[in-house]
Parts: C-alpha cells; structure tokens; sequence
C-alpha cells in the first residue's frame, strides 16, 4: 500500500484519504489529519464556559459612545415589593369606596426608580447613559421650538399688512382691467369683416 492514500489512526484503523471521519465531541466530520489536530482543541474548547455576547459593547465600538460601564448590582426587590403592596391596598380600597358610593380616594403617588436622571426639559427619566445622550439632545429640540416660537410672534406681527386690503386700489384695477378688455373687443369688433 502507498502511505499518501491511507492513514494510520490511533487505533491502528487504516482510513482511506477520501474518508471523512466525525468528532467524537462535536460531530462535524474531518478529514484523519485534521481530526487528529481538531480533537484536542476541540476537548479544551468543550470544557470551557464561554462569556455571554454583549452586542452592545460591539456596536459600540468606533462610535462616539463611551465604553459602556459595568452594571452595578442592586437589589431593590423590598422597595418594589412595598410600592406593589401599596398599589394592592389603594386599589382595594378603590373597590370598597365605589361599592359604598361614597368619594374617591386620591390615587397613589406614582413611583419613580431613584437611580434614573429627570431630563430638564421634557421631564422624562433615563438612566446614566442614556440620559447622557437625551439631555444634549432635548437641549437642542427645546431651543429650535423656542426659536419657532419668535419666528410665529414676527409672523403674527406682518399678518395685518398682509391681510387688510385697499378697495379703492382694488376697484382701480379691476376697472383698469375692464377698460383693457373693452378697448381689446372694440377692436376686434373693427377688424371683423361681413
């Protein structure tokens, strides 16, 4: 036998070269070479934990956007707890009211998570980063509409040249006009023949 067309695996198993062998860990198939080079990176990878993707810290690279911060983890599930105890006891308490006709209570004050940043402009909440980005943002919105604003006031100010009319030089025109057209049709009349 030629040794450039069989090859001699660990188990003394000749194999032909076309023979596609599969993995032992993985299944994909190899050629008897390559299996032999894949199968101890394929064990190492195996016993390996892998990390967790974050898209967001790929899309984020090249852009203007910082390295995104680690997360701290807090646990606030008692505060969420409360507020859900609450919102429990007010709205059994609207049931009872409505059920004795009597009047509505006012409602709970609405909860807001402490950690979020309220936007000056919109009072919307955001979170560190995103707030970063949005206050910048609303910043330059809430300066053209307050630009807009002075443009309508100017434009308010020209309304009345613009709207109120002169009748005298309306009739003038108008009557210019007539004049125009009778001249035109006297002379049309003088030029047709019979």
């Amino acid at each position: 036998m030629h040794a450039l067309f069989f090859f001699l695996l660990e188990n003394d198993i000749i194999v032909p070269a076309g023979d596609l062998l599969p993995c032992k860990i993985c299944g994909r198939t190899f050629f008897p070479a390559a299996l032999k080079k894949h199968t101890p990176i394929c064990q190492k990878t195996a016993t390996k934990k892998r990390k967790t993707f974050d898209s967001s810290r790929q899309r984020a690279e090249g852009t203007d956007i910082s390295t995104v911060k680690p997360l701290k983890p807090r646990s606030n599930w008692r505060r969420k707890h409360e507020e859900f105890i609450a919102t429990i006891r007010a709205a059994k308490g609207l049931d009872q009211t409505l059920k004795e006709g009597g009047k509505l209570p006012p409602p709970p004050p609405p909860s807001y998570d402490p950690d979020y940043i309220q936007c000056p402009y919109c009072q919307r909440r955001f979170n560190e980063n995103a707030a970063d980005r949005h206050i910048n943002f609303c910043k330059e919105q809430a300066a053209r509409i307050s630009n807009k604003g002075k443009l309508a006031a100017d434009a308010k100010g020209k309304l009345p040249a613009r709207t109120q009319v002169n009748y005298n030089t309306f009739f003038d025109c108008l009557q210019s006009k007539n004049k125009k057209r009778q001249m035109d049709t006297d002379r049309w009349r003088s030029t047709e023949k019979y």
